[in-house]
């Protein structure tokens, strides 16, 4: 199941639709208990003791705990992705003066235009990342037959193999960050955690009703921080669309660094 749309909203918005649905629940538990309490004398005495409600809030911390650390999990490695390749590009710019012309120049040229492509600075979705992917993989076609044309003629067998490994590794870490940007939480573990939060938050405020009050901003602040820190499990999938974002200064300070040896040539 996916859930592209939590992902192209605004944070901000996904963040009151979770704490909306989290007071829903809150209200609409609390009058069933408050109605009971109306019915029923000894309504009061069915609370103490309740198993029911301290099983679903363990279960409730559990999912909390193994969505948050899968998340920051997946955000690390997206910075993880971007170092690698940034460090791959480097190198195979550095090893492609090693070989002859008219292939190094092109091969240089093409590394630094498929860097620029690797520059994206927001989420994409659909179309538009397809478009995204496509000019990438254009700008890739190109690296393949210029290391090529680079190793050609007198260049020593271990040249050859050092440029050729690095261009490889180039096409290698495409495939990596391709793989780690579209790996998000799965949108039915997302939904279940949506849903034990709201069932355990709604069984509490039906136990609360039984005794015929209720704080609501007590728990209007623990549904606050509930729907706060799913919206910082989500907000780790983001990528570059959020408060928490993958930084991308491993890639500019190459593309630098490459623009600045290309004009001093």
């Amino acid at each position: 199941m996916e859930m592209h749309w939590l992902y192209e909203w605004p944070l901000w918005l996904d963040g009151v639709l979770f704490w909306l649905l989290l007071l829903i629940a809150v209200e609409g538990g609390f009058w069933m208990g408050l109605r009971r309490h109306r019915r029923s004398v000894d309504a009061k005495s069915t609370v103490r003791g309740d198993v029911t409600l301290g099983s679903m809030l363990a279960l409730l911390g559990l999912l909390l705990a193994f969505t948050y650390a899968f998340g920051l999990g997946r955000a690390d490695m997206r910075k993880q992705a971007i170092v690698n390749e940034a460090n791959a590009i480097g190198t195979a710019f550095l090893r492609a003066d090693l070989g002859v012309e008219p292939g190094r120049s092109e091969l240089r040229q093409g590394l630094l235009d498929y860097a620029r492509t690797r520059l994206v600075y927001k989420d994409l979705f659909g179309e538009a990342q397809r478009e995204a992917v496509d000019r990438s993989l254009e700008a890739q076609s190109r690296l393949w037959p210029a290391a090529e044309r680079a190793v050609q003629g007198d260049v020593p067998g271990p040249i050859q193999a050092f440029i050729l490994q690095a261009v490889n590794e180039v096409l290698d870490t495409n495939t990596v960050r391709l793989a780690v940007i579209n790996d998000r939480i799965p949108g039915t573990v997302f939904g279940v955690l949506l849903l034990v939060a709201a069932v355990s938050l709604g069984v509490a405020a039906h136990n609360i009703g039984l005794n015929g009050t209720i704080n609501r901003w007590r728990m209007s602040a623990f549904s606050l921080i509930l729907a706060a820190l799913m919206l910082v499990i989500l907000d780790f999938d983001r990528g570059q669309h959020g408060f928490i974002r993958v930084s991308l200064q491993p890639l500019e300070l190459v593309i630098k660094d490459l623009e600045s040896q290309l004009e001093f040539r």
